[in-house]
């Protein structure tokens, strides 16, 4: 049961993340959707190998932390932009290498919340995002590959 809750209190601070808000109509919203759903997922994947309870959390605080850090990222990038500074908007193809689906649905979340960064496509083989400064492809590929291996898998699986 602990579980359930621990899942339904990440899934309702994704959806007060997603609607940066925190009035009490949408904590109560979100408090009720992220419990209705991680009790209709409850059992799934009871068969699949998982990391410790203490080091999901663990990995989630890092991977929140990470996201807060890449959306203040994000917003300089795009005032620097806004104000004509000569980044390179385009398009960067990521391998989607062993990720899930589950782990690219997270991967998705957390890639748009930061306001540079925008997931165009999840294809079999690529996820592809459109940035404001797309100046070195495999840098963002790094960044990205560097975040799912070392915390992001560890929530979702």
């Amino acid at each position: 049961m602990t579980r359930t809750l621990v899942r339904a209190a990440l899934l309702a601070a994704i959806y007060l993340l997603v609607l940066t808000s925190l009035a009490p109509g949408d904590v109560l919203v979100g408090a009720m959707l992220g419990l209705g759903i991680a009790l209709a997922l409850r059992g799934r994947g009871a068969n699949r190998a998982s990391a410790p309870l203490s080091e999901r959390l663990v990995a989630a605080s890092v991977v929140g932390l990470q996201t807060a850090v890449e959306m203040v990222r994000g917003s300089w990038r795009v005032a620097r932009f806004c104000l004509g500074d000569r980044d390179a908007p385009g398009f960067v193809e990521i391998p989607r290498d062993a990720r899930s689906r589950h782990e690219t649905a997270l991967w998705g979340v957390l890639t748009g919340e930061a306001p540079d960064e925008v997931v165009v496509d999840a294809r079999s083989d690529t996820l592809i995002v459109h940035l404001v400064d797309a100046g070195d492809p495999d840098a963002v590929r790094a960044r990205h590959a560097a975040a799912h291996e070392r915390w992001q898998r560890k929530v979702v699986h």
